[in-house]
């Protein structure tokens, strides 16, 4: 599960951030008047509700893990 916050952490800094917020790579044409495609405050809420999401799920998976090798 560690593994699954650093790739969503990776996901947003690296791809969503910098190629599709900084290069031409992802545009869409006809959709200038639209950028950007996510806004900050999505991308924050997003990243708190993954983040804050896994950190929550690890620690149920790990209490029935506990519980059941007792």
């Amino acid at each position: 599960m560690k593994y699954d916050v650093i790739v969503n952490l990776i996901d947003r800094l690296l791809i969503d951030k910098y190629w599709v917020g900084h290069t031409k790579a992802w545009e869409i044409p006809g959709t200038d008047d639209m950028k950007p495609y996510i806004n900050t405050k999505d991308k924050i809420g997003k990243w708190l509700m993954e983040t804050v999401g896994f950190a929550i799920l690890c620690a149920m998976l790990s209490g029935i893990m506990a519980l059941m090798l007792r």
